[in-house]
């Protein structure tokens, strides 16, 4: 066998003393394995380790971010105007209890740059659509609704 094949005859591992010299699992002793062992969980624990104090340094940032505070700063011309908005809806009869809010009515207001009769239609106009819409009482549909399908649930189970 001579030629190009020649080369495949021969032992793979011929003129590789590496592997002649280096050891079989059954050569290494107990003491190295323990060592081996050692290190790999001495470089584990440090890693995780790493990994919780990273958590940690995030989560701190986080809590610190969640510690500010937004003052409630009202001007005393808009909170007269306000009031005097409120008035206004309260004399029409257009200011439902759950919409008695000063930041929402100061939002129309400012919306119509402090003009009380242009916030008054747009007010109207807003209680006129949540009553043609249902959006005041969806919440209330989609609860009696679910009770509704548990109720005949139950029933089929029973």
């Amino acid at each position: 066998m001579s030629g190009p094949l020649d080369r495949f005859a021969r032992p793979c591992f011929e003129g590789n003393d590496e592997r002649k010299d280096r050891k079989s699992d059954f050569e290494v002793s107990e003491d190295d394995r323990k060592t081996k062992i050692g290190n790999l969980k001495k470089k584990a624990i440090k890693a995780s380790s790493k990994f919780k104090r990273s958590l940690k340094k995030k989560s701190s940032r986080r809590k610190s971010g969640l510690s500010l505070s937004i003052k409630d700063f009202r001007d005393i011309e808009e909170l007269q105007t306000v009031d005097a908005f409120r008035q206004a809806l309260i004399a029409e009869q257009l200011l439902p209890a759950r919409h008695d809010d000063y930041h929402m009515l100061l939002r129309f207001l400012k919306a119509r740059k402090f003009d009380i009769e242009k916030a008054k239609h747009v007010w109207d106009n807003m209680i006129q659509w949540r009553k043609d819409f249902g959006a005041d009482t969806i919440l209330e549909v989609i609860v009696t609704a679910q009770t509704r399908r548990k109720k005949e649930f139950l029933s089929d189970q029973m």
